[in-house]
């Protein structure tokens, strides 16, 4: 008897486990997998960034990283969906699966690669201040005691104090809301990536007003990257190859002069992002 109730148990801890496995490996399902059977790519993106997530005169989402990711989409051979995400919340949907990954000017800290993975980076910004042009600041150290807007989930609410401690920092819900606080005086200056600011002054009603700085007024610099959901290589790998594959035909630098480079109104190059060049590997 004693003898056919340890089979029994035993039988019943077999199933369980393989239960267990089997759930296991459904939810550790890939996201590319999941992705090409949807047959839909749901995207995080920004909708405020100009020239590289925005929304365009006939209210379209337009872009570099839509490029991007749209091109991304038909490699794949799925629809895409566009998900508009703020510095914010775009980890928590990811995270949350709402979203399968993330190409909304993302810069690859350490601190979030605690909680997301990154492909490899699609661009290098430098971060900088925009500041009125008749504002006098031309460096960080001209910040002391000077009003900084930010948006409120970006790195630059940690590393402008880290620069310039006796400036006070001020936060927003996204960067046309900092940027419309500089044209009203309540902040002195907007920091973050060089890309960034220098859309919001192009796009201004009068560009001449303002000032993207230099060198003098560079703090930090990331390198933007797609974010993926943890532990999860074999979707990180494919998008890897992807970028790659993107940079390699010329899809990278056509999107590039469209909406950053020579054919855009920013007319900026290469040098401007630190030479940057894609990594590439062998086959």
């Amino acid at each position: 008897m004693k003898r056919t109730l340890s089979l029994v148990a035993l039988g019943v801890s077999l199933l369980a486990a393989a239960l267990g496995a089997g759930v296991a490996a459904a939810q550790d399902k890939p996201m590319i997998e999941e992705v090409k059977a949807r047959g839909v790519l749901r995207a995080g993106v920004k909708n405020d960034a100009p020239h590289m997530g925005f929304v365009d005169e006939k209210g379209n989402l337009a872009g570099f990283e839509i490029d991007l990711i749209t091109d991304i989409a038909r490699r794949l051979g799925v629809k895409l969906e566009f998900e508009p995400v703020k510095a914010s919340n775009r980890v928590q949907l990811l995270q949350q699966k709402k979203i399968d990954l993330i190409i909304a000017t993302v810069s690859h800290y350490r601190s979030r690669d605690k909680v997301v993975d990154f492909s490899i980076p699609y661009l290098y910004t430098p971060q900088t201040l925009l500041v009125k042009a008749a504002s006098g600041i031309k460096s960080m150290a001209d910040l002391a005691g000077k009003r900084v807007g930010v948006d409120a989930g970006s790195g630059a609410v940690k590393k402008v104090p880290e620069a310039q401690p006796k400036a006070t920092v001020q936060t927003f819900q996204g960067w046309p809301e900092a940027f419309f606080a500089l044209e009203r005086g309540t902040v002195d200056a907007v920091a973050t990536d060089n890309i960034l600011l220098a859309g919001l002054r192009v796009e201004a009603p009068k560009p001449d007003d303002y000032v993207l700085l230099t060198k003098g007024g560079f703090y930090s610099g990331g390198y933007y990257a797609i974010a993926l959901r943890e532990n999860d290589s074999k979707s990180r790998d494919e998008i890897n190859f992807l970028l790659q594959d993107q940079w390699k035909d010329g899809t990278w630098q056509k999107a590039f002069d469209k909406w950053l480079g020579k054919d855009s109104k920013l007319k900026m190059t290469l040098a401007d992002f630190d030479d940057f060049k894609m990594l590439l590997w062998d086959e």
